[in-house]
């Protein structure tokens, strides 16, 4: 069964009607209102099946409240009775009922897996989609190895406490209201002991909640912490050999390791006290109950079974309350894991589609920027003021010092950001009226430090034209000069996780000859060949040139501008930020 969850439309059907949904409101007040804007609209597909395993649970609590009554039957009416068809028929009942509750425990336990395990899959789904969405500026604040501790830890807390307060609190209180009548039939006097127990345990978990949040927020912390740590050590494992720097490597994460070994040991001895004290309490409960009833029993005011089968029911009522209040207590370490989730999920993405996306017509890639100033924060802007018109299919430079903000210029092409004043076209068209799939569909950008993912080299390519053909590919590959290297295996030549079995120039070639399968407009290098050499870059460039000549080519590069052909132009970009000149 497929699963398709639009949060969008979920939250506008939410609102349409006159109040809040049963499920939202319950939401609001078991994860917070602005936590439930977001995970409502992922459980809602689910409601189908949490009814259904709701209420097999209720059955399955139900089923589980016969057999210490049938004991009872066994014991008086058969043993002590000396009754033998009642003993066969009581016992076959038992055995009967207990299959019976087998069954139904392991179908639930099956429907939980399925279900809740699709839940946590849609949820991450949602995460990675909102953290895709993201602008590189939102990127450049986040640490790897914490975005995957959320995805990963914390998203798995929130799926199964969901499932644990939606589908398992029931059963839990039908065992105790049912657990709790059965109790009060067999001996009222001895349920009146037993009842005394629960706001005991009431008081000191309510105690004890905040305590159980912070060593829980102090443990999802820490583990975060470590997993950045170490996310940036594997992938800077090059850098920290050239630096001689592994030995302070190891210290760091040491340190880290040793701040999760803290925080876990502090949340664990909490949690042996948390579950101690009602280990303790019970115990004396128990001995309180035996000795009670026993002597009842010596006195012959109370029959055996009855006293057997009422400290059965004593496990129906304290083990859901545990349940119920260890699902109360749990709810805030749950907590601690949404708000670090809700840290992705609640974050707005810099650039949206538009409610109403323009269609972008006929045309060769004409950029026209009118007075587009930027800034990454809310600091003095990069540039100002630029105003420049590059024409269809020409190929042009950008130039300007370090840090001027060429590459956020670039940027703003494929709307990874908007200007914070100014527009920008593409063949008439102001580029925050395109769907962003169609814009950077026809406006190509190749990154100075592009990323090889793990795979084939035909995976690679195809990640931005799935249909690809293996010609196509070997076609892009012959351009930039790559074929030699796949020469053996070919397209099937695999490749490792960064591309770090090739070299530096090479997967500069692989990302550039993948953005070549692009149905683009416009082509974007920023620097793209600085590790291949000269005479390299030149053959390449004339095969662009002469392949791709009808499109716009931008260009940025410090080096020697020569080894990139002849350009129709060059752009400064601090002369135009500063006003010295216009830039066509």
């Amino acid at each position: 069964m497929k699963q398709t969850v639009s949060l969008t439309g979920a939250a506008k059907a939410g609102t349409a009607g006159a109040g809040p949904s049963p499920l939202r409101s319950l939401f609001n007040r078991l994860f917070g209102a602005r936590e439930a804007g977001w995970l409502v609209p992922l459980v809602a597909p689910y409601r189908g099946p949490l009814t259904a395993l709701f209420a097999l649970s209720l059955v399955s609590a139900g089923t589980a409240l016969i057999p210490p009554y049938l004991t009872k039957l066994v014991i008086d009416r058969g043993l002590m009775a000396g009754d033998k068809q009642a003993l066969i028929g009581f016992s076959i009942a038992l055995f009967a009922v207990g299959l019976a509750a087998l069954a139904l425990g392991s179908v639930n336990s099956l429907f939980h897996l399925r279900f809740s395990a699709r839940l946590l899959a849609d949820l991450r789904r949602a995460a990675v989609g909102r953290i895709l969405a993201q602008s590189p500026r939102w990127q450049a604040r986040q640490k790897t190895g914490e975005l995957m501790s959320r995805l990963d830890g914390d998203a798995g807390e929130v799926q199964q406490f969901t499932f644990a307060a939606l589908v398992n609190g029931g059963g839990s209180l039908l065992r105790l209201i049912g657990g709790l009548v059965m109790l009060f039939v067999l001996a009222p006097k001895l349920a009146l002991l037993a009842v005394a127990l629960a706001p005991v345990e009431l008081v000191f978990f309510a105690r004890a909640r905040p305590v159980t949040h912070a060593r829980a927020r102090d443990v999802r912390q820490a583990r975060g912490h470590l997993a950045s740590g170490l996310a940036e050590t594997i992938t800077g494992l090059g850098a920290l050999r050239a630096l001689n720097a592994t030995q302070a490597a190891r210290a760091q994460i040491e340190k880290r390791q040793q701040g999760l070994i803290s925080a876990l040991m502090s949340a664990q001895m909490w949690n042996e006290i948390t579950r101690s004290v009602p280990m303790v309490l019970t115990a004396l409960l128990r001995g309180a109950v035996f000795l009670v009833g026993g002597l009842a029993v010596i006195d012959g005011t109370m029959p055996l079974g009855s006293l057997i089968a009422f400290t059965a029911y004593l496990g129906f009522l304290i083990g859901p309350m545990q349940s119920l209040i260890s699902l109360w207590h749990g709810q805030a370490r749950m907590k601690a894991a949404l708000d670090r989730l809700d840290a992705i999920m609640s974050a707005t993405p810099d650039v949206r589609d538009p409610a109403v996306p323009r269609k972008l017509g006929e045309g060769g890639g004409e950029l026209v920027l009118t007075g587009v100033a930027y800034s990454p924060d809310a600091g003095a802007p990069l540039f100002e003021e630029v105003s420049v018109t590059i024409a269809a299919g020409q190929k042009v430079r950008l130039t300007g010092p370090s840090g001027i903000g060429k590459s956020s210029l670039l940027c703003l092409l494929q709307r990874h950001d908007d200007p914070k004043t100014g527009v920008v076209l593409l063949d008439g068209v102001d580029l925050r009226h395109l769907a962003l799939e169609d814009l950077r569909r026809v406006v190509t950008l190749v990154p100075q430090k592009g990323h090889v993912f793990s795979g084939t080299v035909a995976d690679n390519l195809r990640l931005g034209q799935p249909t690809a053909s293996d010609a196509e590919m070997l076609g892009v590959l012959q351009l930039v000069e790559l074929d030699g290297r796949v020469e053996k295996e070919g397209l099937c030549t695999r490749l490792g996780e960064g591309g770090l079995d090739l070299s530096g120039g090479e997967r500069q070639r692989l990302c550039l000859a993948r953005a070549l399968l692009q149905p683009f407009r416009v082509l974007v290098l920023d620097e793209c060949l600085s590790e291949v050499d000269a005479d390299r870059v030149s053959r390449i460039m004339a095969a662009i040139d002469a392949r791709f000549g009808h499109c716009t080519r931008v260009i940025v590069t410090h080096g020697e501008a020569g080894r990139y052909g002849d350009f129709d132009a060059e752009i400064d970009l601090d002369r135009l930020a500063s006003g010295k000149g216009q830039g066509t």
